[in-house]
């Protein structure tokens, strides 16, 4: 008896359940507000400028910073030209992706520091305006398409420094081969696919010439910038597989490496130990 009176009091338990989730009020669903339309695929034109005093001693707050995308590639072409750093691309491509929590009307805009902006990002025709932060909900004011819109402060992050933080750390573009290095006292060679090392004295392996050549592939700067005046100690001459010559001057070994791309201008300044792999031969020693 006390069998049947606990299952049909846990039946009676699931009924009511049942009931009362089918009944529940659906959660209200919190609306989003895009701040654009515009896709970053299709994006070829930006420029950003700060006005908040924290742009680098190249150039001045407010000098407009222009990226544009060639055959696939962005690159800076105002205030100077070089390759530009594609992850600073995307972090800036970003805002066109981005949601606010709330629209507002843009009819009081001192309230919201877009009187005065901090920053200004034009992605093709559209401006995005920055404004003040509100320290409450940590969300910052942006002004774009005729209202202001709270986005997440973390996007404030992704406006760079000033032009030169926008400068590609990669020695090479995207497409560029090198099929030989020339460097003082060795020289690495593509010769029917393989990596040939002269002089090889010590015997580097395959796969040590394989790995020396990535490296300079793949190499990395910890920052890159407009080449400072001033002779270089010594050359490196990289041959392109179109046939190109590139010339890296080396105008600093110590306490870092810097490395001077002559066609472009640019200067790469990388760690001892990533200077010395580049730099060193392959080649094995007893």
């Amino acid at each position: 008896m006390r069998t049947w009176f606990g299952l049909v009091a846990l039946l009676v338990a699931v009924i009511a359940l049942g009931i009362w989730v089918y009944l529940k009020p659906a959660p209200e669903t919190v609306e989003r507000f895009a701040l654009s339309g515009l896709k970053a695929d299709a994006a070829s034109r930006m420029q950003f400028e700060r006005a908040d005093g924290s742009a680098g001693s190249g150039e001045s707050a407010s000098t407009p910073v222009v990226v544009e995308r060639r055959e696939g590639v962005w690159r800076i072409s105002a205030p100077f030209k070089a390759r530009a750093d594609a992850f600073q691309v995307e972090r800036l491509l970003a805002i066109l992706d981005t949601q606010a929590s709330a629209r507002f009307a843009a009819d009081d805009l001192a309230r919201y520091g877009l009187d005065k902006p901090v920053a200004r990002v034009t992605i093709q025709d559209q401006v995005f305006s920055y404004g003040a932060v509100n320290t409450m909900t940590r969300e910052q004011y942006v002004l774009t398409k005729g209202a202001v819109y709270p986005i997440p402060l973390a996007q404030r992050t992704t406006l760079p420094r000033d032009a030169e933080a926008m400068i590609a750390r990669a020695l090479f573009a995207p497409g560029e081969a090198p099929v030989r290095f020339a460097l003082q006292g060795f020289t690495m060679t593509l010769v029917d696919g393989r990596w040939k090392l002269d002089p090889d004295a010590g015997g580097a392996a395959a796969d040590e010439r394989s790995a020396w050549v990535d490296g300079w592939r793949n190499a990395t700067a910890l920052r890159a910038a407009r080449a400072r005046p001033g002779p270089a100690a010594a050359h490196i001459e990289v041959t392109l597989q179109s046939g190109a010559e590139i010339t890296f001057g080396i105008v600093q070994r110590a306490p870092e490496l810097v490395l001077v791309r002559s066609d472009e201008a640019i200067e790469y300044a990388f760690v001892p130990e990533v200077g010395k792999r580049l730099l060193e031969s392959p080649a094995r020693r007893e």
